[in-house]
């Protein structure tokens, strides 16, 4: 193997496919070129809550769908990154599929998956795969391809639900008064609209909601409705 090739190799490509819980569960997939190309997409869902015959649009936030990431990497038989070891490209193209695509017998269905890039790491599943053979040899066979792959991320559902719940209003928060805090701000950091202070107010027992006191703790009850 050249020097080159030595200085990709730790940063190269590289697909594992795990169990749900994340421990590696079959042969993992190792790119023999860097990607070409790597993007990453993110999802935020709107709702237009805007009334009827009104100009505009009044959007509130929905939900944050899983990211997704598209990698597009090359599939080479000429031995030219392998230090002359030729790998046919179907053999490659095979084993990328036993790696995210082929249906596991005891889940049925394909593997969970761990993408790693260099810095970058992500538990995900496959969404899609597009093979495209680019170079033949003389009997026809393909000697060289470019694979397009897509991915969601995918986060168990355990941690999925903490991490929603961090800032959920439907939930009880527990706040303790800073020199400076209003009952009315410290209503809209919680609930993202500060008509309910009078309700805590009243869950809070206090006299006189426009002097709070330093180090005073406020309960914000989980609310139904908003």
């Amino acid at each position: 193997m050249d020097a080159t090739s030595e200085a990709k190799l730790p940063f190269n490509l590289k697909i594992i496919p795990v169990n749900a819980d994340g421990i590696p569960a079959g042969v993992p997939f190792l790119a023999p070129f860097n990607p070409e190309t790597f993007s990453i997409k993110e999802n935020v869902e709107w709702e237009d809550c805007s009334p009827p015959g009104t100009v505009g649009a009044n959007q509130v936030y929905k939900s944050t769908r899983a990211r997704s990431f598209t990698l597009e990497f090359i599939l080479d038989g000429t031995g030219v990154n392998t230090n002359g070891v030729k790998i046919p490209v179907t053999a490659q193209v095979l084993l990328f599929r036993e790696a995210t695509t082929k249906i596991v017998g005891s889940t049925h269905r394909p593997p969970y998956l761990i993408v790693q890039y260099g810095s970058f790491i992500s538990s995900c599943n496959i969404t899609s795969s597009d093979i495209s053979y680019t170079m033949f040899d003389m009997t026809g066979l393909p000697i060289r391809a470019k694979v397009t792959a897509s991915f969601d991320e995918r986060t168990p559902g355990t941690l999925g639900a903490l991490l929603s719940m961090l800032s959920s209003p439907d939930l009880t928060h527990v706040i303790e008064v800073q020199k400076g805090d209003t009952l009315p701000l410290l209503t809209y950091k919680v609930y993202q609209n500060q008509q309910y202070y009078l309700q805590v107010a009243k869950v809070n027992r206090l006299k006189n909601f426009r002097k709070l006191q330093p180090g005073t703790r406020l309960v914000f009850p989980r609310i139904v409705d908003q």
